[in-house]
């Protein structure tokens, strides 16, 4: 294709009207995503910006479209540079072996869940013992009471001076680390319709709805049952 060619069809589909996402929003977006925030692919964007005739040729090259970035966003955050090409080299081959109209919402999350491990990981690598291990116990009991005391009796380190190197370390206080990542994990589950907000936040452990209804409108600026109906 000449270069001529290439930029009447770009003024061709300008003057269509097409609009793609913004590089703004691509950051914004695959950020939280990495962070554990799977709520902005709640509606079916790829589906939006066709990259062949064929749908499923569309669909799978939107997505490998969207490894080939996840790949690199992760990589930038922290991620394990041979680890994250690996990966996504793995999920290429995987959507074209496997993926179908029916199941690429699916495979989409699976990857992103993926990064989002490796990222994790690759942060926790940057600190040290004693915050990785307080970092693991709160991942591993996010559906349970979580605490300062919980933690630091974990660790065996006295609840102010963990505090206090949590904090040098990671930025945030530990309590706001446990709250943030219960939050972002009762977004998922309210996105994902199978639960009440009740049984949500008995699950991630909170001793009453209306102290959960509390902390969720302190993080998101809404309630959790008015999250549900902005989410899409």
């Amino acid at each position: 294709m000449e270069k001529k060619q290439a930029e009447r069809a770009i003024k061709q589909m300008l003057m269509s009207g097409y609009g793609h996402y913004s590089r703004m929003e691509e950051h914004k977006l695959i950020t939280a995503f990495l962070k554990g925030d799977v709520t902005g692919f709640t509606d079916p964007h790829i589906a939006e910006f066709p990259l062949a005739s064929q749908p499923l040729r569309s669909i799978k090259n939107n997505l490998i479209c969207a490894v080939a970035v996840m790949c690199r966003y992760a990589a930038d955050l922290g991620a394990d540079d041979e680890r994250c090409y690996a990966l996504s080299d793995y999920y290429i081959n995987e959507i074209e072996d496997h993926v179908d109209i029916h199941n690429w919402y699916a495979t989409i999350l699976e990857i992103a869940r993926h990064y989002t491990e490796l990222v994790r990981q690759g942060r926790e690598e940057q600190y040290t013992l004693p915050v990785r291990k307080a970092i693991r116990y709160i991942h591993q009991h996010l559906y349970e009471p979580c605490s300062l005391n919980q933690v630091a009796k974990a660790v065996q380190l006295h609840p102010s001076y963990l505090s206090a190197l949590f904090k040098s370390e990671t930025g945030v206080l530990i309590t706001q680390y446990i709250r943030a990542l219960k939050i972002s994990e009762a977004k998922n589950l309210l996105k994902d319709q199978s639960r009440s907000v009740s049984e949500i936040a008995e699950l991630l452990g909170y001793r009453s709805l209306s102290y959960f209804s509390k902390v969720f409108h302190r993080v998101c600026g809404c309630g959790p049952r008015e999250f549900l109906t902005k989410k899409d």
